[in-house]
């Protein structure tokens, strides 16, 4: 255990699912723009017979299946974030939360207000 003077030791007890869902969801549909977009995109202008060209067909072709793919994978996302952010959270429970130490650097923390946020 580091007992630096300027080190704040918290213990994590809670995530929200439903925040971190939003976040978790949000950050892979940014990275499934800028990586599968052009894929799909290059996929379909190459078009072919193969079956992945007749799919892409059936979704109404590039941009369509674009749309279609964001608004799905993202609901897929959201459940399965919100799912496992609640098992977190289960077992965050059963064990006593996990110890995260944090270096103060520029920061003062004064005190613990009554609402159980830190004051500056």
């Amino acid at each position: 255990m580091n007992t630096n003077i300027n080190t704040l030791r918290l213990k994590l007890k809670r995530i929200d699912p439903v925040k971190y869902a939003v976040v978790v969801t949000l950050v892979y549909l940014l990275i499934l723009l800028i990586i599968y977009v052009p894929f799909i995109l290059l996929g379909s202008l190459i078009g072919g017979s193969n079956d992945l060209a007749a799919g892409a067909a059936m979704l109404g072709g590039g941009i369509l299946g674009i749309i279609f793919m964001l608004v799905i994978m993202g609901i897929f996302v959201f459940i399965i974030t919100i799912i496992a952010c609640s098992l977190l959270n289960f077992i965050l429970k059963k064990t006593g939360g996990i110890d995260i130490d944090f270096e103060k650097t520029g920061l003062e923390i004064s005190q613990i207000g009554k609402d159980h946020r830190i004051e500056q």
